[in-house]
C-alpha cells in the first residue's frame, strides 16, 4: 500500500546535510579550477590550461549535477505520488454503493473499502514525509536548482488536499456505507470459516499421504515421492493464495488477521522432505554405481572418501 506513495522513490539515502556538504565541497573546488591560470610558462614553453581547465569545470559540475537531480527527481516523484494518490481517492469515493446484492455494488463496494483502507494506513505516514520534503527543497533552493514550479506551494497544498480527502473518506463516506460494511463482514466471516475447514482437512491429508516413512527405495519410489511433494507444493501455493485473498478481506473491513500457521508448517516440512529425498536419491544412485563395478575396479581409498563425503551432508 504504501508503494503509491514510494512508488520509484528512492527511501535508503545520506542524509540531507550529507549533501549539502557534498555539494558546497564541490562548488569550492569548481571555483579554484576556475581561478586558475589559463596559461603558464615554463621557460620558453607557453602551456595552455584552458581545456584541462574547462574539462575539469564540466567534470566537477557534472558531480554536482548528479546530487542535486537525485534530490530533484526523488522529491518531485513524491509529490507526484501524492498528486496521484489524491485523485484516485477523490475519484474513487464519489460514488458508494447502496447495497450489496449484485455482483457490481460488492465490487464497488470493495473499491470503496480499499480507498479507505488506503488512506488510514498513508495518510499519517505521508504527512510525516512533508518536512523532510520541505528540507530538501529548501536545500536545493539554496543550492540555486531550477524548478519547474514552486515545490514548497505544491506541497503544500498537497498537504491540505490530503487531510481534506482523508476527513472526507474516514468520515461521511466510512459513515454512508457502514451498514454495507458490517453486512459484507458476516458474509465474509462465513468464507473464512468454510477456508478454515478445508486448511485443517488439507493439513490431515498431507500427514497421512506425505513420503515421510521409507523403509525401502528404489529408483519408482523416489520418482513417486518427488511427485507427491510436488502436488503437495502446488496445492499448498494454491491454499496461500486464497489466505492472501481472505488476508485482504480482514485488512478491508477491519477483521482479526487469520495466520494459517498449518499451511507454512507444510510449506516448511516439505523444504525439509525435499531435502531428504534429494540425499536419498544421492546415496541411492550412488550405491547403484558401485554394484555395477568390477572387484578388479574398486578403489578402496575412493570409496571409503565418498562415503565420509555423504556422511557429512
Amino acid at each position: 500500500m504504501e508503494n503509491k506513495i514510494l512508488n520509484n522513490v528512492v527511501t535508503r539515502y545520506p542524509s540531507l546535510d550529507v549533501f549539502d556538504e557534498k555539494i558546497q565541497y564541490l562548488t569550492s573546488v569548481k571555483k579554484q579550477i576556475s581561478e586558475m591560470k589559463q596559461s603558464v610558462d615554463i621557460g620558453w614553453l607557453r602551456v595552455n590550461s584552458l581545456p584541462l581547465i574547462k574539462e575539469l569545470e564540466k567534470t566537477i559540475e557534472a558531480w554536482i549535477n548528479a546530487h542535486t537531480a537525485f534530490l530533484l527527481n526523488n522529491t518531485t516523484q513524491q509529490i507526484m505520488n501524492i498528486k496521484e494518490f489524491i485523485n484516485d481517492v477523490s475519484e474513487g469515493i464519489k460514488v458508494v454503493p447502496k447495497s450489496n446484492e449484485s455482483a457490481a455494488e460488492k465490487e464497488q463496494l470493495m473499491s470503496v473499502m480499499t480507498h479507505l483502507r488506503d488512506v488510514k494506513v498513508i495518510k499519517d505516514k505521508t504527512l510525516d514525509q512533508v518536512d523532510p520534503m520541505k528540507q530538501a527543497i529548501m536545500l536545493m533552493k539554496k543550492h540555486q536548482v531550477k524548478m519547474e514550479e514552486d515545490f514548497l506551494v505544491t506541497l503544500e497544498t498537497s498537504k491540505s488536499q490530503l487531510k481534506e480527502v482523508s476527513e472526507k473518506a474516514l468520515g461521511p463516506v466510512k459513515e454512508s456505507i457502514l451498514p454495507l460494511q458490517n453486512q459484507e463482514a458476516q458474509n465474509i466471516k462465513g468464507r473464512l470459516a468454510r477456508f478454515g475447514i478445508v486448511v485443517q482437512e488439507f493439513r490431515i491429508k498431507f500427514d497421512n499421504h506425505v513420503p515421510k516413512h521409507i523403509t525401502e527405495t528404489s529408483p519408482e519410489i523416489i520418482a513417486n515421492a518427488y511427485d507427491q511433494i510436488t502436488a503437495f507444493y502446488i496445492e499448498s501455493c494454491q491454499l496461500e493464495e486464497e489466505a492472501k485473498e481472505l488476508n485482504n478481506l480482514e485488512g478491508l473491513f477491519d477483521l482479526q488477521r487469520s495466520s494459517y500457521k498449518q499451511l507454512k508448517d507444510c510449506k516448511n516440512e516439505l523444504v525439509s522432505l525435499k531435502e531428504m529425498w534429494d540425499l536419498i536419491a544421492l546415496i541411492d544412485n550412488q550405491f547403484d554405481s558401485w554394484k555395477q563395478t568390477l572387484w578388479d575396479q574398486i578403489n578402496t581409498e575412493n570409496l571409503t572418501q565418498l562415503i565420509k563425503d555423504m556422511q557429512s551432508k
